[in-house]
């Protein structure tokens, strides 16, 4: 259950890792081109903010049902967090092309 989700951001920045070098000298690879719909919408600097995106939601999505029902407030509370987290980054990062 856990495999499936920690695999895809491992995947995700693997993918983005073998990347940096072509995207920071801006010369398109063949792995570049294939992977232009991880990192095509992002600022060259931020181009792995998508393992981030991914990332937040799988917590939303996935580990915040991890939490007890009887403890729903928390669930609430904790996606919250996130949420606030990620919009107070995605405010200051301003990772996006085209805003």
């Amino acid at each position: 259950i856990v495999l499936w989700p920690v695999g895809s951001i491992v995947l995700f920045m693997s993918l983005l890792a073998a990347c940096y070098k072509p995207l920071q000298a801006k010369t398109p690879t063949a792995l570049t081109r294939a992977t232009a719909f991880l990192h095509r919408e992002y600022e060259t600097t931020y181009f792995w903010w998508e393992a981030v995106e991914l990332t937040r939601k799988l917590v939303l999505t996935g580990f915040v049902l991890l939490i007890p029902e009887e403890r729903a407030f928390l669930r609430l509370v904790v996606a919250t967090l996130v949420c606030s987290c990620y919009a107070v980054a995605l405010a200051a990062v301003r990772p996006y092309k085209r805003v």
